[in-house]
Order: structure tokens, then sequence, then C-alpha cells
């Protein structure tokens, strides 16, 4: 069989049948288990036109799953999915404040079933990055953690007609000019860009409150994407940008959690060694929380450049050795 219509139809089958075994994936293309393994692993290390194959094992791993050298081949039993979320989307159409509006509608206390489903299915059908300057998703969409609808929806109109806000944030008073909403789906969080004190800050939306509309109007700046804005910093961390270089080990599917993790971001990803290790380049803001990332892969990742962040890691995994003594 041609080799790109043998992908297509093992593809295919996983798109049929989310989780299905490898095993069951070589029994209807009636080969051997050997053969869909390689072709299998080779969709996963694809680097050009990357497929969004994962595994159970990618869903269920977490930190320690990196930390040792472990058998990192898949197996018959292994279930397969497709990240088909690009691809297929809700037939709901709404604008956002429309959406949001909905959502305050059925923001009722009583926590029942139907209504939690109905708002969930609201948020995750949102197509929230394709509204441009004003709303912007950092990360994979998922489902939404709780969310103030009411809070959103005064904020969505304040931005509309550019108006500034006034709230309170950790109990202290503050007069913003509001640039955009940003929802964050590592921490499931919504955030305020706005431009606070000459600075463009971000603010946790659920520690916002006395929010009020202000009567002082503000020229949205032709120029500036909230995205582009925000697109160097790993997280909502404030700090400098810097350039990054990590040497990532093909261990138990490190290859694939990098490709997800940084789907969204603007770097470059280089297979070297034949397929041994993935060359990550980026420029990032936000030390800690990329250093909380890069420790999650264990002795998989290895930090090149800058010097500074070698050493602090360096210095974090001695810190953790010293607890074992």
């Amino acid at each position: 069989m041609d080799p790109h219509l043998h992908t297509e139809r093992i593809l295919a089958l996983i798109e049929a049948e989310p989780g299905i075994t490898g095993q069951k994936i070589a029994e209807a293309c009636a080969v051997p288990w050997s053969m869909i393994k390689n072709d299998l692993e080779t969709i996963m290390l694809a680097a050009a036109n990357h497929i969004p194959l994962y595994t159970d094992q990618d869903e269920n791993s977490g930190p320690a799953d990196y930390l040792d050298d472990i058998d990192g081949e898949v197996a018959p039993e292994t279930k397969f999915y497709l990240d088909t979320y690009n691809r297929k989307h809700s037939p709901l159409h709404l604008t956002v404040g429309e959406a949001l509006q909905v959502l305050s509608s059925v923001n009722s206390e009583e926590k029942r079933p139907k209504l939690l489903s109905l708002r969930q299915k609201i948020l995750h059908s949102l197509d929230l990055d394709s509204q441009g300057t004003f709303r912007y998703v950092k990360g994979n969409m998922t489902t939404a953690a709780e969310v103030d609808s009411e809070v959103l929806i005064l904020l969505e109109q304040a931005i509309s007609k550019h108006l500034q806000i006034g709230f309170t944030y950790n109990s202290l008073p503050m007069t913003a000019t509001p640039l955009g909403l940003v929802y964050y789906s590592r921490l499931r969080q919504w955030y305020l860009a706005a431009v606070n004190d000459s600075l463009i800050k971000t603010f946790n939306v659920s520690k916002i409150n006395d929010l009020e509309e202000l009567s002082k109007s503000f020229i949205y700046p032709a120029d500036f994407s909230l995205k582009d804005e925000l697109a160097p910093r790993w997280g909502i961390e404030f700090g400098d940008p810097f350039k990054v270089k990590v040497r990532f080990l093909n261990r138990s599917q490190t290859f694939n959690k990098v490709r997800k993790d940084v789907a969204h971001r603007q770097c470059q990803l280089t297979v070297e060694n034949g397929g041994a290790s993935l060359l990550y380049e980026d420029t990032i803001i936000g030390k800690n929380e990329f250093s909380v990332w890069i420790l999650g892969f264990g002795s998989a990742a290895i930090v090149l450049e800058p010097l500074d962040l070698k050493n602090e890691i360096l210095a974090r995994v001695k810190a953790a050795l010293r607890n074992y003594k």
C-alpha cells in the first residue's frame, strides 16, 4: 500500500474511534503490530507537518514520568487519540458578547449538571483567538473553570466603548485603560490586560472587585496587538525577554509533550541525531514558570542557553537531591 494512503487509513481509524488501541489498528489494517508501531512512531515524531496525535500516556502523565530514562515505546495496548479541535468546530454561531450574556443567564447558584454542561459547551465553543485585539487565548483552549460572567460582560463593554475603568484589586483601588481579555488555559483563569501607571499589566479577573466604567474615554492604539504583546510570555508572568535553547531527549513521549505545550508559540523545533533529540529555541518572558516546565521533564531536558537559567536549574536539582540524603 502507498505509505501516504497507509498513514491516512491509520489516522482515519483513530479519528473514527478515539481511544483505539495499537493492536486494533494493526488488526484493522491487516498488518503485523511491529509495522503499525513503526508507522505510529513516525507520525508522532514527524518534524514537518506535525499531526496532533497523542496517547493515553500523554493525558495521564505528570512530571515524575520524565524523571527517569524509562521505556517510551508504544505498546499494543496503548490508546491513541487525535486533537481535532482545530478541524471541527461546534455549530454555535454567537458573538462573544452574546455568548457571555447567555452565560450570565445560566450563572445560577444551583450546580445543576445540565446548566454546568451548557456553560462548559458555550465556553468551549467560543473561537476566542479570532476576536482580534480584544480577546486572546493563551495556550490550547480547554473547558473553562468557573467564570464571573457579569464581570466579563462589563469589561467587554468598557473595551468596546473605549472607556477607562475603576476597580479594586487585592484591596487596592485601581484606574486602568482596558486593552483586552485573556484566557490562560494552563491556570484555567481569565486575565484583564490593561494599562496602569503607564505599564501594560495583567490582572486576574477573579480578584477584580467593585468594577465600574469611568467617563474618561481613550483611543485604542491602532498598531497594538494583544496577541503579539503577550506571545513571548511563558504564562502571565512579567519580566524581560530572553532567548532560550533547550535540548530534549527522546524519552517517554517527551517529543509529543513538548510539541503540544509549545504549539501556540512562535518557536523553532529541530530534530537532531536521527530523532534521538529535539532542539527547542525560543524568546520568552517568565523565567519562573518556564523553569517549572523544564523541571517537569527531569533528565530528558538539558538547558543550553542562557547560562543563568542553566545554573538556576542546576541549583534547584541539587536542592532536591539534598532532600534524599
